[in-house]
């Protein structure tokens, strides 16, 4: 079984059957898929990309990303496909800790609206024990969460690290995947 397939049945075993699976093409001709869920979180649509772990020799590790979301418009689809290309372009190695900034080039309105400035890569380790990795023989693949986050955030993570800021966003009193998520800093 390839990497793609795996991802898919690990979070089909989670999430249930996705109810889409849309395949994106970037203009340089690279292709991914996005596998969409809606059967877990009612209040959430779960987007999770399909082809990022067949790059693990340019991305410097094999991993796929989901990102949950309470605002279900196109807007955040895009915006995440978008990012998801732009780790692909540059060789970005998947793991915690990266902020990938400018929404508020990608849709101005998104950013204001809901004060958010970047996507944050973080462990998806909060979903079920064991639910971030994932074997095939003797190589491991991850789970990683997207999170947008605000420009406040966005600095404060690259002022302090990583793991400065998910102590201040975990320890947060309010629904931590929203959208509407006020900023931890």
């Amino acid at each position: 079984m390839n990497w793609s397939d795996l991802y898919l049945d690990h979070f089909a075993r989670h999430f249930g059957k996705p109810f889409d699976v849309e395949r994106y093409r970037s203009e340089s001709g690279e292709a991914l898929r996005l596998a969409t869920y809606d059967q877990r979180f009612h209040k959430y649509r779960i987007y999770a990309s399909v082809g990022l772990a067949d790059h693990a020799d340019r991305l410097r590790s094999i991993a796929e990303i989901l990102l949950l979301s309470d605002d279900f418009r196109n807007d955040v689809k895009a915006l995440f496909v978008n990012t998801l290309f732009f780790l692909l372009q540059r060789n970005i190695p998947l793991q915690k800790g990266i902020v990938l900034g400018g929404i508020e080039v990608s849709n101005a309105g998104f950013a204001e609206f809901y004060d958010k400035s970047a996507l944050y890569l973080t462990v998806a380790d909060g979903f079920a024990p064991g639910f971030d990795t994932l074997s095939r023989g003797a190589e491991t693949g991850q789970v990683l969460q997207g999170i947008f986050v605000s420009w406040a955030e966005q600095d404060f993570i690259a002022r302090k690290g990583a793991d400065a800021f998910e102590q201040q966003y975990r320890a947060q009193d309010c629904d931590l995947c929203s959208l509407r998520r006020p900023s931890c800093v």
